[in-house]
């Protein structure tokens, strides 16, 4: 009778176990440590997932930051940004089209620490992360041929992650080694001895049972593989659960199919009363099997792993199943290789990602005839095809930041705006601000270029040239704001602190001074003149302003077009697309363009590049674009935008 394939897989694990003796993994526990406190998102699918909640054992273990783990799915399909969290991938061939996928897609949520753990310096997935300045972690196995389980791959990962970690730990090895002690228990689990004696434990479930799987929550790596193997295997299904979990509902089965229930509890010293108390109310007739692994450690989790795959192969045993060779119907290859998932992360660049994570924030429905990939190509072709007569600017999170608002913009933003002016281009800003701005533009622009740029001040409710000093020429009164003003100052239950700007045209008030800043535009809804359609309320990232409704910073826009020339268009730039936002109504248009947020409606407020790259940076590199064609005419070149749209 031949050796089943698993049985044949763990009797060659020692081999493994001996090249990861001269494995140095120094890279893995630098890369560990880097990500630190920070959080970090631990992915793999089938198999790989059980070394990415070892992973996430590890780091709890040496008292990192929160672990996630995810599936290559959620990978692509997730929206929030991946900017400042380690990302590791886990995959032992590292070519199914899915790691690939997920791997693109942490690349392009902006993943700026992007690790593999593979057996496969050549897989496509490697390749994905090594090009964008990842770290691909090659780890030495035995049997390139995995096998069905990728148990070499498993060890080998696991192991390896287990030296890592002892590195950054800084503490000494005792003695015996950690590898000296899974080497002694791959041993005794290969014990013809200790062989027919778990089979025996198992003799009597049945491939109609129902496993269900209660463990120490620091068991989550073993409990992980057993719930994944047995079902790979078809051996019978599993149900896994934490041991407290357990008894919030759970126990109803045992109530009604204790004949057709197994039991097997994953405890160590945390659980063990918890055990112990929900063991002696179980039913009589109940199969249980019970393992503890004392304090659930790094050590522990892989001896529990390998004991782990030892139960595998007897219940396979029992059952007359190789769980290394089980069988697949035809559908399975085609459903392994299928490559929609990959397809589907080739159809997200960053653009379409953060127009689908404000369509998700809105709750919003996408739309149902054409896809946000279609749109977005569209909008490309339209900026690639416009003749750029003007320019339009947003001042506060767009020319400057956010953070840097009182300061004066950056000179190579300065550069550019000359730059543009010097090619014809006529320029607008469209501020919320009040004098500030011009006061800024002035100290940093040559005095030649001033009077050619219209500011729209207090969001377009005042419009001169940027030489114009408003202080001296200021606008006049509007008296729906004066009204509007009475009414805030009795309103002292709305503020933390009641200190507001008040002008002319605009009243501005700044987040912090808030109460309830994320409920203020309902708790103004009542204002006398809001109610009567005379003023409205806007936001931007750090202030509300409460202004007349005839003032838009589209008043801008229609200033600049009528100077631009017959045919030419007017790019519009700005930060706060939402559907509140100041900007909303500037960049809702195939020509406006959001650097910070976006709306939730398809057709409405889009980026260039995503949540990813923002603000002035994203500004400049725009502008950077803007170029003469050969013929004199001012066009993007989309091309120099190096934007991922395939």
């Amino acid at each position: 009778m031949s050796t089943p394939r698993l049985s044949s897989k763990l009797d060659a694990l020692p081999a493994t176990l001996d090249m990861i003796a001269g494995f140095d993994p120094s890279s893995i526990a630098t890369a560990l440590a880097r990500g630190g406190a920070r959080g970090a998102l631990a992915v793999g699918s089938g198999g790989s997932v059980v070394a990415a909640e070892y992973f996430l054992r590890c780091r709890d273990s040496l008292g990192f930051g929160l672990t996630s783990v995810a599936t290559p799915m959620q990978v692509v399909t997730d929206h929030f940004a991946l900017a400042s969290t380690p990302v590791w991938l886990f995959s032992a061939g590292g070519d199914n089209p899915d790691v690939s996928a997920a791997a693109k897609a942490a690349i392009d949520r902006g993943c700026r620490d992007i690790n593999i753990v593979t057996r496969n310096a050549a897989g496509a997935a490697a390749a994905l992360v090594s090009k964008c300045g990842g770290h691909v972690h090659v780890v030495p196995v035995a049997d390139e041929k995995d096998g069905y389980l990728a148990t070499h791959s498993l060890l080998s990962m696991t192991a390896s992650l287990l030296m890592a970690s002892a590195m950054v730990s800084r503490e000494s090895v005792a003695s015996p080694s950690p590898l000296e002690v899974i080497s002694a228990r791959l041993a005794a689990s290969r014990n013809p001895g200790e062989r027919i004696r778990l089979t025996e434990k198992w003799q009597g479930i049945r491939k109609s049972d129902t496993l269900v799987i209660a463990g120490d929550t620091l068991l989550r790596p073993v409990a992980c593989l057993l719930d994944t193997s047995f079902w790979e295997a078809s051996i019978c299904p599993v149900q896994t659960t934490d041991l407290r979990n357990l008894a919030h509902g759970r126990h109803a089965w045992f109530h009604h199919r204790t004949d057709e229930t197994v039991l097997l509890a994953l405890t160590g010293s945390s659980s063990r009363s918890t055990w112990r108390a929900i063991e002696g109310a179980l039913p009589e007739g109940l199969r249980r099997v019970s393992i503890d692994y004392g304090t659930c450690g790094r050590l522990a989790n892989i001896l529990g792993l390998i004991d782990g795959l030892a139960v595998i192969e007897a219940v396979g045993d029992v059952l007359s199943i190789d769980p290394g060779k089980p069988g697949i119907g035809e559908f399975g290859r085609a459903i392994y290789d299928d490559r929609s998932l990959e397809t589907l992360a080739h159809e997200l660049p960053a653009s379409v990602r953060h127009k689908r994570a404000a369509i998700a924030k809105a709750d919003s429905a996408p739309p149902e005839n054409l896809s946000l990939l279609t749109i977005c190509s569209a909008r490309f072709q339209d900026l690639e095809q416009a003749l750029v007569g003007g320019v339009v600017f947003d001042y506060d999170g767009t020319i400057v930041s956010t953070e840097d608002r009182f300061k004066v913009p950056d000179q190579a933003i300065i550069d550019q705006l000359v730059r543009l002016h010097r090619l014809g281009v006529k320029i607008g800003i469209a501020t919320g601000r009040g004098g500030s701005a011009g006061d800024d533009l002035r100290k940093v622009l040559p005095p030649d270029v001033l009077p050619s740029i219209i500011i729209g001040y207090y969001n377009g409710g005042h419009i001169r040239t940027a030489d114009v000093d408003i202080d001296l020429d200021p606008p006049a009164a509007n008296p729906a704001i004066a009204a509007t003003v009475t009414w805030l100052n009795k309103q002292d239950e709305l503020f933390l602190v009641k200190t507001f700007k008040a002008r002319p045209v605009q009243i501005c008030i700044d987040r912090h001074r808030l109460r309830y800043p994320f409920r203020f535009a309902l708790d103004v809804a009542r204002c006398p003149q809001i109610e009567s359609g005379e003023v409205r309320i806007s936001e931007s990232g750090h202030s509300f302003d409460i202004i007349p409704s005839s003032s838009t910073k589209t008043t801008v826009v229609e200033a600049i077009r009528s100077v631009a020339g017959d045919g030419k268009g007017v790019l519009c730039f700005g930060d706060s697309g939402s559907s509140s936002g100041n900007d909303h109504a500037l960049l809702s248009h195939a020509y406006g363009i959001s650097v910070g947020e976006v709306c939730g409606a398809p057709n409405g407020c889009w980026s260039l590049f995503g949540s990813t790259i923002t603000g002035p940076t994203a500004l400049l590199r725009a502008l950077s674009a803007l170029v003469a064609s050969s013929s004199g005419e001012i066009r993007l070149d989309v091309s120099a935008l190096k934007l991922d749209r395939q």
